[in-house]
């Protein structure tokens, strides 16, 4: 291999990248720490339903093309993304934070 690769598909993948190529290691946890927090639908929400709107909490409403008549309202919450690639590969949000300082 040569250089930093392309993909990272394992815990073990980001330690051997630690350890042989930090720089570029430390610049991709940073980059995975700041993509866990994402906004998640919670649900549709129902006719009549305001929703909640404040700094976690948006309301996304589609409208009718031709129209502009707004036919559905979704409610999204900005949280941590059970899915995202840092968990895939094993680690914390604290775990990452601590290997890059420990760098």
């Amino acid at each position: 291999m040569k250089g930093f690769p392309k993909y990272l598909n394992t815990k073990f993948d980001v330690e051997f990248c630690l350890a042989n190529f930090p720089d570029d290691a430390k610049a991709f946890l940073t980059k995975k720490i700041t993509e866990v927090s994402q906004w998640l639908l919670v649900g549709k929400l129902a006719e009549g339903d305001a929703g909640i709107t404040d700094d976690t909490h948006k309301i996304v409403e589609n409208k009718e093309m031709t129209t502009g008549e707004i036919t559905e309202r979704y409610q999204y919450e900005f949280k941590d993304d059970p899915n995202c690639e840092l968990f895939r590969l094993g680690f914390s949000v604290e775990e990452a934070t601590s290997l890059i300082n420990a760098i």
